[in-house]
C-alpha cells in the first residue's frame, strides 16, 4: 500500500494533506478512536473542517483512494 499512498501524496501535493501514521504509536490512538480506525491498513479521508468523508479498511486500489480524495478537493 505504501507505493500507492506515496504516489497519491505526490499527485495531490499542495491540495490534500496525506499523513502516514503508525498504528502502534500511542500518539495515533486518539485519531484512530476519533475516526473509527480498526485494523491495518486504515485510511480516513477528512475534509478541511475535520469531518470524516470516507473511511477504508484493508488494502485499496489507487483509484478508490483517488476518488475519495477528489471528493474533498473538487
Amino acid at each position: 500500500m505504501e507505493p500507492i499512498v506515496h504516489r497519491l501524496a505526490e499527485e495531490f501535493e499542495g491540495d490534500v494533506a496525506v499523513m502516514r501514521l503508525k498504528a502502534d504509536t500511542a500518539a495515533t490512538i486518539p485519531l484512530q478512536e476519533r475516526y473509527g480506525g480498526r485494523g491495518h491498513p486504515f485510511f480516513a479521508v477528512i475534509d478541511a473542517e475535520g469531518q470524516l468523508t470516507d473511511r477504508f479498511f484493508g488494502p485499496q486500489t489507487a483509484e478508490t483512494l483517488r476518488q475519495a480524495m477528489q471528493r474533498v478537493n473538487p
